[in-house]
């Protein structure tokens, strides 16, 4: 099936593989609907699958002590996450939770599955061992945002990596983030509050820096961004 195709592609150490060996591993691959809401998985259950998002988008959250949701990155088409669940141990439980924040399709493979074809292609480790450090990148740029509570900074930051990720440059230099995120939502990547991400974004609006619709975030000066991002 096409999706299978685009699991096994999308991963780098699978994607230059013959076509008989990748057909191998797409035998391993399961596909399932999703839709808006609804959990994934939590992060005190058992790792036992990759995913990969065909279509919607998935985030992936975890909880502060005080219960306040902490929103490590959003997943979309094309994109492969819970890698972790790759040769973990067998007591090890998900990293993050992840909830779908848009309907659509997920593919997953069983990660004692893909751990037994593994064993017998050990050179195909590489390339995800590659994609697990940047994962592990990213989660650090969002505990140092998480350090950065509530400041201008924080927020700056946190738009630049989301422009970084799904943004589309246009030819005037301004930069199109197709993401419908709250103001809530975007505060739950760095710890702030939804009153104090409504005043900045107000301010950053004022000032021409950005603007908002239902469905998308419109950077029109990125420099702007970048030098608020080191203050």
């Amino acid at each position: 099936m096409p999706e299978k195709a685009a699991f096994i592609n999308r991963i780098p150490a699978f994607s230059i593989l013959p076509d008989q060996v990748q057909s191998e591993i797409a035998t391993l691959v399961k596909t399932k609907t999703v839709t808006t809401g609804e959990t994934l998985f939590r992060d005190t259950q058992p790792a036992e699958a990759v995913y990969f998002i065909n279509s919607g988008k998935v985030k992936l959250t975890k909880s502060s002590a005080t219960g306040k949701e902490i929103l490590l990155d959003i997943r979309s088409k094309g994109e492969v996450f819970a890698e972790v669940a790759l040769f973990s141990k067998p007591d090890m439980t998900y990293p993050a939770n992840a909830v779908i924040l848009e309907s659509g399709a997920v593919s997953y493979i069983r990660s004692d599955h893909l751990e037994a074809y593994l064993m017998s292609h050990p050179e195909l480790t590489i390339s995800l061992f590659q994609l697990m450090c940047d994962r592990l990148r990213i989660a650090q740029t969002t505990l140092r945002d998480v350090a950065l509570y509530g400041k201008l900074s924080a927020l700056s930051t946190t738009l630049l990596r989301l422009a970084g990720d799904y943004g589309k440059i246009q030819d005037n230099g301004e930069i199109v983030i197709p993401l419908r995120l709250t103001h809530e939502e975007i505060g739950n990547f760095f710890g702030a509050t939804r009153e104090s991400v409504s005043r900045m974004m107000k301010e950053l609006s004022r000032q021409g820096v950005i603007t908002r619709t239902r469905d998308t975030l419109t950077i029109h000066n990125p420099d702007q961004l970048n030098e608020y991002s080191t203050q």
